[in-house]
């Protein structure tokens, strides 16, 4: 098994130069990247408008379901569907992402998307949701294909310095929609109707297909292991051995499912925006904005926090957490205050998400080689996304069982300080470092 924990000699070797520990390295600033990089450039474009898409077509859909059943089981059930393909084609995904071009997975997966975008525009009445149903669930099936090979080929396209930069701004990118898309999309889907959106969303992936299709991934240095011809299973049973191996690695993949283990609290928004404080979808949509808002400063907090050194970014990371538990804690206080300081302590919770998921999937990007990225990165998505789906489950359920919002707020922030407490604990003696096979 890989010894990924330092022991008591650690020290003392610190203090004799290593030749084989590659000097310490700046990183390049965001103008830097996007100004020198056009490869990045251009997968970053293609995020952009791929994020903005996805948000047009979650308001879009769900107002549409709401329309034809009047079913918030059936609401429910959508984001059940936008969870579990990620789960369950895990033993596909990955092996795939590894196996073949990643640009051609992820140009693939686009074009895939654009012909299912438009799958909507032909549920017309109730007797057709199940064609609802079965679009979502193939939409979400490409992007399970799409969102590891995304994640897999940042460090293919950037370098070493660059790494940080660009890891950061794909997570702002995911805040910035939060804030603008579902915004955006609501209003289309208001003055034009949904089916403009729907067509709209079909095109953000041609538009990010082409973007992708410019990119030109550099050939591979050195002389890396290639994944092996057997089938599927071979290569996924290949890929969960190398986490049983490697402690450090299953510690960052963990990361985002100890968010996602009490990401319930998202329904809470709504019913905070309504219910409690009676402001109907504008106060929704300020508390999302307030989300969207945090998720958008958290990436770029990583830096002046941990500088350049992957073992400073373990003390980030429980920090994100904690002000994930501060943020819902005073969430859950502000019943007595009003919706200001409601929509400021999302901003304060979701800024710490924001720095833990940017610093999940940069360490994976720098101590992961390349040849077990892609699985990795799909072990990673998919069980995060099923996390996220059984805490959604059991969050509503505990609202349909009238248990106070405040309550759930808090049980909220109990598991995320209890989860970065522990997993500081449990990572303190490893180390975070980059390996040289890992690039």
């Amino acid at each position: 098994m890989k010894n990924d924990y330092k022991t008591p000699g650690d020290a003392a070797a610190k203090a004799r130069p290593d030749p084989a520990m590659p000097a310490p390295r700046t990183s390049a600033g965001y103008l830097e990247l996007l100004k020198n990089n056009p490869n990045f450039r251009f997968f970053w474009s293609a995020q952009l408008i791929s994020a903005a898409g996805d948000w047009f077509n979650n308001v879009a859909l769900l107002g549409l379901v709401l329309q034809l059943t009047a079913s918030g089981f059936a609401s429910g059930m959508v984001l059940l569907t936008t969870s579990l393909p990620y789960f369950l084609l895990i033993p596909i995904t990955g092996p795939i992402v590894d196996r073949f071009s990643r640009k051609q997975v992820m140009l693939l997966a686009n074009l895939a998307g654009a012909v299912l975008a438009l799958s909507f525009l032909l549920v017309r009445d109730s007797s057709l949701i199940w064609l609802l149903f079965v679009g979502n669930i193939l939409l979400v099936s490409s992007a399970a294909f799409f969102n590891p090979a995304s994640s897999a080929i940042v460090p293919n396209i950037v370098s070493k310095r660059e790494l940080y930069p660009a890891n950061a701004l794909s997570g702002a990118t995911w805040g910035i929609m939060v804030m603008v898309g579902s915004g955006l999309g609501g209003l289309v889907s208001v003055v034009f109707g949904r089916d403009i959106v729907f067509i709209l969303n079909s095109l953000t992936f041609l538009l990010a297909s082409f973007l992708i299709w410019c990119i030109k991934v550099p050939p591979k240095s050195g002389e890396a292991p290639e994944i092996s011809s057997s089938g599927y299973w071979e290569n996924f049973t290949a890929g969960l051995a190398y986490l049983g191996q490697h402690h450090r690695v299953i510690s960052l993949v963990s990361l985002k499912s100890g968010w996602n283990a009490a990401g319930g609290v998202l329904v809470l928004l709504s019913i905070f925006g309504d219910q409690i404080f009676h402001a109907g979808d504008g106060g929704i949509g300020l508390l999302y904005a307030g989300r969207g808002f945090g998720a958008l400063l958290g990436p770029f907090l990583i830096k002046p926090l941990a500088g350049n050194d992957p073992n400073r970014m373990r003390g980030v990371v429980v920090l994100g957490f904690v002000f994930q538990a501060v943020g819902y804690t005073i969430f859950a206080g502000s019943v007595g205050v009003g919706l200001w300081l409601a929509f400021f302590s999302l901003i304060l919770a979701h800024l710490g998400g924001g720095i833990n998921w940017t610093a999940s999937a940069l360490l994976l990007q720098e101590v992961v080689p390349d040849h077990y990225r892609g699985r990795v990165f799909a072990i990673d998505l998919g069980i995060s996304s099923l996390t996220q789906a059984i805490s959604t489950l059991l969050w509503s359920v505990a609202l349909e069982i009238k248990v106070d919002p405040v309550w759930l707020a808090l049980a909220g922030a109990v598991v995320w300080l209890a989860f970065g407490l522990g997993w500081g604990a449990w990572t303190r003696h490893m180390s975070l470092q980059p390996e040289p096979d890992a690039a």
